[in-house]
């Protein structure tokens, strides 16, 4: 038998010539395709990994250890996605906060006087030294006319005695309360520097007497009095808050011991009192603040801070006292604490009503007019209105008289023409003071 030797045959050499060929082709194709996309890179792979397994036959059986390895697919993005944010997405998303429900149009009037001072030579003018009486309503007869809206208030900075027939500056005869009632007014704010001059039974003497003519008060918490209440008026109710940054040094010595009596101002104290008021469903929070200088002549920043911070509480009204003048008047539009935007109206002074003092500024003052309206949301609406006043003191039969008058009115006859000028120099005044402020003077 015939034995050949070994060598290569025609059809493996062929075989090998057409695997070099096709794996140039495919190192040429690798070489032209560097750079490009990841997808078309990933189809070349694919290509080299099908030609591997045609050359070097079946795969073998993985292992047992082999079968634990997950695979795990990766998704590329895209190249045109959105760069990711480090803003993590929310997780148990709160529902939507209910509506606040609807409420029913409220609205009511108010007049408020600045401070009504029953002065010693005021007192001295009405006394009678006979039977040791003194009547203080003709003092305030011509404007009670001016006074007749749903509330009224007025500021009381003295204390009234009703043990004897003693006065001063800081304390006047218990008849000056008839005065004020029939003014027309219906709630007394007491609050002032000189509440606890005579201590608490000073205070309690004070509200004691104007409780006995029908006149409410706020400003201690005394004898039935409160530096909170709340008003039922049509309807709805009325909040009343009224507090004093300012004390004499004998009033600071008692409220020392009586805290209880009064409660210096804060915006703490402030704000616990405004949300009792709205959880007992007050429909409009009025703040009353005896603040500042008594000779002050302009608002001061701080003022400006104070009741930007009450309205954000919740503030609709602020009223202020003290100064002897009447300082400017403005609506704060502002947002509130619970996110609701609001308007609050601020008469920064309403000057004095009644004093003895002939200071220029000091004998004008004003009657403010407000109508009050809220609509369904709570959102306040103020329709503004002033009376000017003039105290007028005159010579009768030698005697002093004191009246308070519309300074915007026609003189009385009786008045000499100086004191005409004087009176229109007092309206002037007012009418400067407040030109740029969002009131009007009262027909």
């Amino acid at each position: 038998m015939k034995h050949h030797k070994p060598g290569w045959s025609m059809g493996t050499i062929l075989t090998l010539l057409l695997t070099a060929a096709v794996t140039a082709g495919c190192l040429f194709m690798f070489s032209r395709m560097r750079g490009q996309d990841t997808d078309a890179q990933m189809d070349a792979r694919r290509v080299i990994g099908l030609m591997s397994s045609a050359f070097q036959g079946p795969t073998p059986a993985p292992t047992s250890a082999q079968n634990q390895v997950r695979t795990v697919k990766v998704t590329l993005a895209p190249a045109t996605a959105a760069p990711a944010t480090d803003t993590p997405a929310p997780a148990n998303t709160p529902a939507p906060a209910e509506a606040t429900p609807a409420l029913p149009p409220y609205t009511f009037t108010l007049t408020a006087g600045g401070l009504l001072s029953f002065h010693s030579d005021i007192t001295d003018s009405v006394y009678s030294k006979a039977d040791k009486t003194a009547d203080y309503r003709p003092v305030l007869a011509q404007i009670s006319g001016k006074v007749y809206a749903d509330l009224n208030l007025v500021t009381l900075p003295q204390l009234l005695n009703v043990s004897d027939r003693k006065y001063g500056d800081a304390i006047a005869l218990s008849e000056a309360a008839d005065a004020v009632h029939g003014l027309g007014m219906d709630q007394v704010i007491v609050g002032s520097e000189h509440i606890l001059d005579q201590n608490v039974q000073g205070a309690a003497d004070t509200v004691n007497a104007l409780n006995a003519r029908g006149l409410t008060c706020t400003g201690v918490n005394i004898s039935g009095a409160s530096q909170r209440r709340l008003i039922p008026l049509n309807g709805g109710e009325v909040a009343l808050l009224s507090y004093t940054d300012v004390l004499t040094a004998k009033s600071k010595n008692a409220q020392k011991e009586t805290t209880r009596a009064l409660q210096p101002f804060s915006l703490e104290a402030a704000r616990a009192d405004i949300r009792w008021a709205r959880s007992q469903g007050a429909r409009c929070v009025i703040v009353c603040l005896y603040w500042g200088k008594a000779n002050a002549t302009d608002v001061t920043r701080a003022q400006r801070e104070t009741a930007l911070a009450l309205a954000q509480m919740g503030a609709d009204i602020i009223l202020g006292t003290r100064p002897s003048r009447v300082l400017p008047m403005e609506i704060i539009s502002c947002t509130g604490e619970d996110g609701k935007a609001r308007d609050t109206f601020v008469a920064y002074s309403l000057g004095t009503l009644l004093t003895e003092s002939r200071e220029g500024y000091d004998i004008s003052g004003v009657l403010l007019h407000l109508t009050v309206s809220s609509d369904a949301q709570g959102r306040m609406q103020f329709q503004t209105e002033y009376t000017p006043t003039y105290i007028w003191r005159q010579s009768v039969n030698g005697a002093v008289q004191y009246r308070v008058l519309c300074s915007a009115d026609p003189a009385p006859e009786e008045m000499s023409s100086q004191q005409k000028e004087v009176m229109q120099r007092a309206l002037t005044r007012v009418r400067t003071i407040l030109k740029n402020s969002p009131v009007t003077q009262r027909p």
